[in-house]
């Protein structure tokens, strides 16, 4: 499997880069495992850097932790979603191209089912693939085309319990879905050759859970202190890759390798995972968080292939600031303002080394005037990889818009 990834390297470094808008990503890199791993893609946490842990809110869902749906005011219903859109410089010593995206980041709905008890359910994306790799083999003289696309959901039910003040426990059930395609296409200069093309369609899908836990402080004038857990196990899902090659006889005629159509049955297995945060707040002025997550994708296989992936590690913090949450003369000082800012070793590693990927993003929360309604936006400059050791540099801008309502429901209206 090294000798692939440095194949591919050598491709980008030699060929030049080409990569199309593909759902979320148009990452050269997005050809290794999973794809590329979406992590917290809500615009309100990107904000604060991507790791919330230890963050919970009376009028804000987070997944991240289910311990957090304790948190829910009494008889509140809260409904949020939202997308991404990302810009992308890709580049290697010699090239550089610019590729946009734009997909889905989140749909989550939440409530109380009494003082001590909370539930959510939404659907998140997990992973994308996207890739188009152009390269030129001179010792046949044939052009190589390589490409990937799909990518990978879940859909969670999660619920949490407060067994005393200030503590809470909560668990995520995960069904996770989706489907990895990826092909390459020999096209021969001589026509005496038959050209060929191969398709390999990985079809995933299972349970996992995520145990999450929530630890709130008390301190003196309106301050608070938090630490939040979260981890879950080795998980393992089932997984059917379909293999297809055809050979292109003519330009009307293609004919399927028979020998070479294989339907293969086996299993995923997911790496352990493991978060821990503190999050300070101020009344409704200050909000400070920090955050360290690690995961052992070492451990992660494919039909019992692994992919050579390292362990991946992620450290981030944020702050956000509202000037005044209840005025009612000057409506920016309702406004939450944010900050963040992140840095990781991924679990990719090619031509012995680590990619580092880091970032930092602004960010604002805007109350709707009259209403329970609230857009957030974010904005996050970053980059992965590097232009050393024959490898590629993509640098990011993401931008981000969600829509959250917190509404009221199960309440008698009362008439004069």
């Amino acid at each position: 499997m090294n000798k692939l990834k440095k194949l591919v390297v050598v491709l980008f470094v030699f060929c030049g880069l080409s990569a199309f808008a593909q759902l979320g990503t148009s990452s050269p890199y997005s050809r290794f495992g999973l794809g590329d791993l979406q992590g917290n893609a809500f615009p309100v946490y990107n904000a604060l850097g991507g790791g919330v842990t230890a963050l919970s809110s009376s009028n804000s869902v987070n997944p991240s932790n289910p311990a957090s749906y304790t948190s829910f005011r009494a008889n509140s219903f809260l409904f949020s979603t939202g997308g991404l859109h990302n810009t992308t410089q890709i580049q290697n010593s010699t090239d550089k191209q610019v590729a946009n995206n734009s997909a889905f980041s989140h749909l989550t709905i939440a409530f109380p089912i009494s003082s001590k008890l909370g539930a959510s359910f939404g659907m998140l994306p997990y992973s994308n693939i996207g890739y188009t790799l152009n390269a030129r083999d001179t010792v046949v003289n044939a052009d190589m085309i390589y490409t990937g696309d799909g990518g990978l959901s879940k859909v969670y039910f999660g619920g949490a319990y407060e067994p005393f003040k200030g503590f809470s426990l909560g668990i995520n059930a995960s069904y996770l879905f989706g489907g990895l395609n990826r092909r390459k296409k020999l096209d021969y200069d001589d026509e005496s050759f038959f050209d060929s093309r191969s398709n390999s369609s990985i079809n995933l899908k299972g349970y996992y859970y995520e145990l999450g836990l929530l630890y709130k402080k008390e301190l003196a004038n309106e301050k608070e202190l938090s630490f939040g857990l979260t981890a879950n196990n080795n998980s393992t899902l089932r997984a059917k890759r379909s293999n297809i090659v055809e050979t292109i006889s003519g330009p009307y005629e293609i004919v399927k390798d028979t020998a070479s159509n294989v339907v293969e049955w086996g299993e995923v297995n997911l790496p352990n995972y493991i978060s821990t945060g503190l999050m300070y707040r101020d009344g409704e002025k200050w909000l400070l968080i920090a955050d360290y997550s690690m995961q052992n994708w070492a451990d992660y296989t494919l039909l019992g292939e692994s992919d050579d992936l390292s362990n991946s590690m992620r450290l981030s913090g944020g702050l956000q600031y509202t000037p005044e949450f209840n005025s009612v003369t000057k409506y920016y000082k309702r406004m939450q303002y944010r900050l963040g800012a992140a840095y990781s070793n991924t679990p990719l590693t090619l031509n012995d080394t680590q990619l580092k990927e880091m970032s930092i993003s602004f960010g604002f929360g805007i109350p709707v005037k009259k209403s329970r309604t609230k857009y957030d936006v974010s904005l996050t400059l970053g980059q992965r990889g590097t232009t050393d050791n024959s490898l590629i540099k993509e640098q990011f801008v993401k931008f981000g818009l969600s829509v959250s309502y917190d509404g009221i429901w199960f309440v008698k209206r009362k008439y004069d």
